[in-house]
């Protein structure tokens, strides 16, 4: 595969991480993972974004979305010094997920569920759950991002962002985390019970989105998403691939023969 760059995006339990891997194994290509940066071994920012993983899931437990975005915030914001260094040595970087594909999905549906602004005691909840090290270092990113510790302001904020029109919800994404978008955005797509099925299976247990409606919800939002950016940005090819009854052998083939046909298409 010639150099481009290339996000994997879809709902939970589609195997992007998976393919990924093996991709990166089989073709020695660059990954970047949006959310979970920790899972890349060259990451010069594993230990936040492990540090972050474990708020993330302590939001889940408190169960309070303005907290699991604001986390979702700080851990976007190491995407793009990321995806810079990958890309630095000229190979092809696959992304899982993207700052300006994914949020545009998920904080509009975000923004609904998070109607209710009272924090009460969940806020210092929030932070006994963390290991005392690794919320330092999520306290000091926070201040480091934002100029305060206050991670509700901040959740509550990056909610607003989803009331936005979707083209200054863009075009705010693109500021906040000095990004651009890929060369190319592919659809991982499978029913909502398969995926379902998975992320239920998964060692490190289920998200505070992961049920049936938030899922078909945020299905129906890729599709508007990526029919939209179709149109308002042409340049950026974009295909769904179905993964239903794929391997990851299967699946992982497709990414790259699709990857290689966009690059030999792509002006040199």
């Amino acid at each position: 595969m010639g150099e481009m760059r290339v996000a994997l995006v879809g709902i939970d339990g589609t195997g992007k991480t998976t393919v990924l891997r093996r991709l990166r194994e089989r073709d020695s290509v660059r990954v970047v993972h949006a959310v979970r940066g920790h899972e890349d071994p060259d990451s010069p920012y594993a230990g936040l974004s492990a540090a972050l993983a474990g708020a993330s899931s302590a939001a889940d437990e408190v169960g309070r979305v303005q907290l699991k975005v604001c986390v979702l915030y700080l851990q976007l914001c190491l995407f793009g010094p990321a995806e810079r260094q990958a890309a630095a040595d000229g190979r092809t970087v696959l992304a899982d997920r993207h700052p300006l594909v994914d949020p545009l999905v998920y904080l509009p549906l975000f923004a609904r569920a998070g109607r209710n602004t009272v924090p009460g005691t969940d806020v210092d909840a929030w932070w006994r759950r963390q290991d005392p090290d690794a919320a330092r270092a999520v306290r000091d990113w926070l201040r480091t991002r934002t100029g305060d510790t206050d991670p509700w302001a901040t959740g509550t904020e990056v909610l607003r962002w989803g009331t936005l029109p979707p083209h200054d919800l863009f075009e705010t994404l693109a500021r906040r985390f000095d990004v651009t978008l890929p060369d190319g955005v592919l659809l991982l797509d499978l029913p909502v019970s398969e995926a379902l099925r998975r992320t239920r299976e998964r060692a490190r247990g289920g998200e505070l989105h992961e049920t049936a409606a938030f899922l078909s919800a945020t299905r129906q939002r890729y599709d508007a998403v990526l029919d939209g950016l179709s149109r308002t940005h042409p340049d950026t090819a974009i295909r769904r691939l179905p993964c239903t009854g794929c391997s990851v052998d299967q699946l992982a083939a497709q990414v790259h023969d699709t990857v290689a046909a966009w690059s030999r298409a792509s002006p040199a």
